[in-house]
Order: structure tokens, then sequence, then C-alpha cells
């Protein structure tokens, strides 16, 4: 396992370099990094290799940072860190914290909302039907809002101050007994519903907010609703 480990870690750092200089990954080219670019080379040697560094590794990068300028037409810079060792379970294995940054730009139109906690979103009167929501978000450039978190939910709920309307959100299922499916982001989501909610009607099968007490209702995906669109 040991010599797998050198090999591979000496056939990277060999790539790397060969990357950096071609200006490419660089010195963050990671197990991910080998494997999209073997399957879009179609090199399967390239992505075994990548899948197996990721698997001996265990220091994949952490997501991206959101950008620290959301606004469009402004530029700032983000960041992601990994922390490297063998053994992530051995308490007595040296612990090498890595990060790397890099220029973003910010992607809030100015007909949008940038909330409190720097969410970009904007808020539709109109009453549409859920897959007529979702085609204006994609327009726009984003996605029909999906509820991740308490700190978005109560950024929401103060962008929705003063409206009494029922609003689409992401979030979508195939039938009562699947789970609810997002456009983006992790499918595990921050789900508080109203009392008696959901409600599991056969064709109830999108969400949104109640236009009170801004929790979740399952509904019809052809009900006409306001909604919200977010740009990430």
């Amino acid at each position: 396992m040991l010599k797998l480990l050198i090999i591979l870690s000496s056939f990277v750092s060999s790539f790397s370099q060969q990357t950096e200089n071609n200006g490419t990954f660089g010195d963050t080219v990671n197990g991910d990094d080998l494997v999209k670019l073997g399957r879009q080379l179609q090199k399967p040697m390239l992505t075994i290799i990548g899948m197996a560094l990721r698997n001996l590794h265990e220091c994949e990068w952490t997501n991206w940072s959101p950008c620290t300028v959301r606004t469009q037409g402004y530029f700032g810079s983000r960041t992601r860190t990994r922390i490297c060792n063998y053994d992530k379970k051995d308490e007595n294995t040296n612990h090498v914290i890595k990060s790397a940054n890099e220029l973003c730009e910010g992607k809030c139109p100015s007909d949008y909302n940038i909330t409190k906690h720097g969410y970009c979103i904007k808020f539709y009167t109109e009453k549409v039907g859920n897959d007529d929501a979702v085609t204006q978000c994609r327009n726009d450039g984003g996605y029909l809002i999906n509820i991740e978190s308490k700190q978005k939910h109560d950024d929401l709920k103060e962008l929705l101050q003063g409206y009494n309307v029922y609003v689409h959100v992401g979030g979508r299922r195939i039938n009562v007994s699947s789970p609810w499916i997002y456009e983006y982001g992790r499918q595990k989501r921050f789900l508080e519903f109203h009392s008696g909610q959901p409600s599991n009607g056969s064709t109830e099968l999108c969400l949104c907010l109640n236009g009170s007490t801004r929790l979740l209702h399952d509904t019809t995906c052809s009900s006409k609703f306001a909604f919200l669109c977010e740009i990430v």
C-alpha cells in the first residue's frame, strides 16, 4: 500500500508540475481533478489513479467559499481548504492544512437582493406554475431557491415581510414516497414544514412556503404562486 501511494504521489507531482506549466491545475490538483480529467480525455488509467489517490490521501478540497463580492461587475476572492494526512482516524498523525485562493466575479444582478447573509435572491410576485418559475429562474442564470439552512430561511422571512402570499421554492419528488430532489447543492435540506404538512396528496409533488408562517407545504406543481429565484 505504501509503495502504491509513493508511486501515485510521484505521478501526481509530475503531472501537477506539467499542468502548472500549462496554466491548468497547478499545485491544487487532487484525486477529483484527475478523475474528471481522465473522463474528459477518455484515459481510464488516469481516472483509476485519481480514484485511488482520492481514497488513499483522504484530503479532498472543501467547497469554495462564497465570493467576497456578490454584485455583478465587481471582483473579489474565494477560498477553500483541505486537511491532509494518511489516516484521519489516527490522532497521532500530523495534519497538513492547505488553502487555495482565486479571483471571482460577483454574480448578483442589480435587480436582485443581496440578503443579510449574502444570498443573491429575487422575489417574483407574478403568480405562475412551478415549471414557469423554474424557467424564469434559469433565464436569470439561477435556480428556484433551495432552503438549505435556517440562516437562509430567516433571510427569506425578512425579504418576504409584507407579502401574505404562497411562494414556490425548490424541491420536487417523483411520488409521495420518494425523496425531495433539488436543482443544485446538497440533496439533504433544511425542511421546516407547517403543521400537518406535508399532506402527501398524490399530486402534491412540489414545495412552497405558506403565506403567513413561511413554513413549507407540499403542493401541486401546477399551482400558481409567486416564486423566489437565487443566483449562486
